[in-house]
């Protein structure tokens, strides 16, 4: 289970009761699947960006290899592509 905070975290409730805050980098949504995507770090260590998705807004799930490929050729835009490097701004 998991909620997004006003500030742009996300609070992981795991298995054990136990809580888990990761920051949003960013997300979007797969009409087709009818999924989020969310790309999430650790504010101490930036660079090492997970990917989970969710059917319904409340559990996280693993991706599959398509779901993978394509969460990778995104975050390369969010990476690379000058206008959203732009709109980062």
């Amino acid at each position: 289970m998991f909620e997004i905070t006003e500030d742009n975290d996300m609070i992981v409730t795991l298995e054990d009761g136990q809580e888990d805050k990761v920051k949003i980098l960013f997300y979007f949504h797969n009409d087709e699947r009818g999924r989020d995507y969310y790309f999430l770090y650790r504010e101490e260590n930036p660079d090492e960006v997970v990917v989970m998705s969710s059917a319904d807004g409340e559990s996280l799930d693993e991706l599959d290899e398509e779901e993978f490929d394509e969460a990778q050729q995104v975050f390369e835009a969010y990476e690379n592509d000058p206008q959203i490097l732009e709109a980062r701004k």
